[in-house]
């Protein structure tokens, strides 16, 4: 009311005499009003604590560009990029025309042949930021859009078509045998922009770039780059010429225009092996070639040194121009489009193949430049059931990673697979961490479970538990789709609508951030054929990586995007769900082996927040839950419009076989 009547006063005063005392008296109260509120508490903020890595309480969403969708049709062949000029040389003049030659044989139009360009492009990736932000996406992960080799590797073992049914056959036996970089982890320049993402009208080679950056800040969406930096392109050593044919090496053969070299936008400055001198590495830059034939076995100074594929030249980080490269490029992309919207940070790729002195000092530059950088190490099978990769946490400092064990757990439950780390005690002692029953487990209690499994293939490691808190275990990346994974229903082909529903309603229910890969939100998966058998398995690479489709397409499933929508934006409703504690209830009629209901909760159990439940049956059936305790008399069920009381704080659940619900719970 005072600054009601201060308002009118003024307009009173403000044409009489008194005009100048006003002045002095208003002056006076607005300095006393500054004075309260400076001393007056302020209304208190969620806090929440930080964790490496820097992920708030965001779901991600991870691209392969060239797959996502062609806007662009301008740049699926580049050849703008290497247009000839009066002042060429020759070896420039041959360089160039080397590079169109390969740009035309490696797109396809058709997408049938999956290890080619297909045409998605970052323009494409701008015009659906729309469809993303609604989806409830706060960070988006792009494949590398750094200038990729461009080149074919051929293996005659390799099958790379797309069968749309089992009987078609594939119309060309030289494609379906190649691969190309479409999926950006054949890099060669860290400086430049890749071809097939400009803008062909442009002077500007990062121009469509720094438009989705500014476009997606708008949105409050955060660019998340990946960054290869182990390893280059594929690279010939031969006087003799690659044989792309059944006689070829037991590697395969690979005709690059650059043969594994490094620029430094545009400029070489690293040889990976020289043609006209048969000079290998004359630079200093790789790791002599040494193959990694068990990853399993390796040591660790053959993990950092060895190649993870033959013919893949290994970067050596522990060289000074090497890793002075590396804390430039780091440098460069961090501070680009500073003056309007910048990157959010780096996806880090097969971060245990170098070394952690390199890494110590990436993170402390990347810090150092934005404390507020995401740094995400992809650490292949990473988890607590996977102690090297633990040992990664603990020599670095600000690197969060992928929960491949949380993955490959649920997958397995959800799709009814439960040997071994499909059982739903890993998947809860995996998602309980030092909470866990083994960890609090009795001397006498432990004693049984050796007694009962010697060899403690189903327990976490206490080891592990005792390195890593809970707290951070809560920043870790959790996924059901991966780039490198076969498709969940490509690997299960029996794997029903209901089953990915509930696996998804899981993950986002689960401790850890939700990462969504493209196309899981509709359930994407290539038609069963066995001939798709990619690496690790039926559906998998590169048949993991099919064009995104889009609603009103065929096999587009809208129930699976719902609820993918639901459970995206649950968890930005709800920040329990990133930051909160985990349960597991057992009510009457559970089946312990094939059921599961789990809490969700605020760690301050005054904080007045709700709790979640997210309630799962491998059979189906009817289940009491008594929540008077807890003082919960009613619940919302996400995806349903409507408000339930209960009774006696009884709550009431019916389940049909393999069906979830996610029940907000007041």
């Amino acid at each position: 009311m005072g600054y009601v009547f201060n308002c009118n006063m003024f307009t009173f005063y403000s044409n009489n005499s008194l005009k100048p005392v006003f002045l002095c008296v208003r002056f006076l109260f607005s300095l006393g009003l500054c004075f309260f509120l400076a001393c007056a508490p302020v209304s208190a903020q969620p806090s929440f604590p930080h964790t490496r890595g820097n992920l708030d309480n965001d779901v991600l969403y991870y691209i392969v560009v060239d797959r996502f969708l062609d806007a662009e049709p301008g740049n699926n062949v580049p050849a703008f990029a290497f247009e000839e000029h009066p002042g060429d040389d020759d070896d420039t003049r041959i360089y160039k025309a080397m590079n169109r030659l390969m740009l035309r044989h490696t797109h396809d139009p058709s997408h049938r042949y999956m290890g080619m360009y297909w045409g998605g492009d970052l323009q494409g990736v701008t015009q659906k930021l729309d469809y993303l932000k609604d989806l409830g996406i706060t960070k988006i992960i792009l494949s590398p859009v750094q200038d990729n080799a461009n080149g074919l590797f051929y293996h005659p073992n390799i099958e790379s078509y797309l069968h749309q049914t089992k009987f078609d056959q594939a119309p060309d036996d030289f494609y379906r045998h190649i691969s190309t970089s479409y999926h950006g982890y054949w890099t060669k320049d860290w400086f430049a922009m890749e071809e097939h993402y400009q803008d062909p009208e442009g002077d500007d080679p990062y121009q469509s770039f720094r438009q989705l950056l500014n476009e997606a800040g708008v949105r409050g969406i955060g660019i998340v780059l990946d960054l290869t930096m182990n390893q280059t392109s594929p690279g010939h050593i031969s006087t003799e010429p690659p044989r792309l044919g059944a006689g070829g090496s037991l590697f395969g053969e690979s005709w690059f225009t650059d043969n594994g070299n490094v620029y430094r936008n545009g400029e070489l400055v690293a040889t990976h092996w020289d043609p006209t001198t048969g000079e290998r590495d004359p630079q200093g830059w790789f790791h002599k070639p040494m193959i990694i034939w068990d990853f399993d076995t390796a040591s660790q100074e053959l993990i950092e040194n060895g190649q993870i594929s033959g013919g893949m030249p290994d970067l050596d980080q522990s060289s000074p121009q090497v890793e002075q490269y590396f804390l430039d490029v780091a440098r460069f992309w961090l501070t680009f489009n500073q003056e309007q919207t910048p990157i959010a940070g780096f996806r880090l790729d097969a971060v245990k193949h170098v070394n952690y002195r390199f890494w110590r000092k990436f993170e402390d530059l990347v810090i150092s430049i934005n404390p507020h950088a995401v740094l995400l190490g992809e650490y292949f099978s990473g988890g607590y059931r996977n102690p090297p990769s633990l040992a990664f946490l603990s020599r670095t400092n600000d690197i969060t990673h992928f929960d491949f064990n949380f993955s490959e757990a649920a997958r397995r439950f959800f799709v009814g697979d439960r040997g071994w780390d499909g059982r739903p005690y890993v998947l809860k002692e995996i998602c309980l961490g030092r909470q866990g029953s083994y960890y609090n487990a009795s001397p006498l209690q432990r004693l049984v479970k050796n007694v009962l499994n010697p060899a403690k293939t189903l327990e976490i490691p206490s080891d592990s538990l005792d390195q890593i808190s809970d707290e951070e275990a809560k920043g870790w990346v959790t996924f059901i789709e991966n780039h490198d994974q076969p498709r969940v229903r490509s690997y299960y082909p029996n794997a029903t609508s209901t089953d990915y529903q509930s696996l998804i309603k899981f993950q986002f229910m689960a401790r850890g951030v939700p990462l969504v890969m493209y196309g899981t939100e509709t359930g994407l998966a290539v038609p069963y054929h066995p001939d798709h058998q990619g690496l690790f398995g039926v559906g998998g690479d590169p048949f993991n990586r099919p064009m995104m489709i889009w609603p009103d397409s065929e096999g587009w499933d809208d129930e699976i995007y719902q609820t993918l929508r639901q459970m995206a934006h649950l968890r930005q409703q709800y920040p329990l769900l990133r930051y909160g504690d985990t349960r597991f209830l057992s009510p009457k009629n559970t089946d312990e082996e094939n059921d599961i209901f789990m809490m969700r909760e605020a760690q301050d159990a005054d904080s007045g927040q709700p709790k979640i439940l997210y309630a799962y049956s491998t059979s189906g059936g009817d289940y009491l839950l008594n929540m008077a305790d807890e003082g919960i008399t009613r619940y919302e069920q996400v995806g349903v419009a409507q408000s339930i009381n209960m009774i006696d704080g009884l709550l009431a659940l019916r389940l049909e076989p393999r069906e979830a619900k996610v029940l907000v719970l007041f």
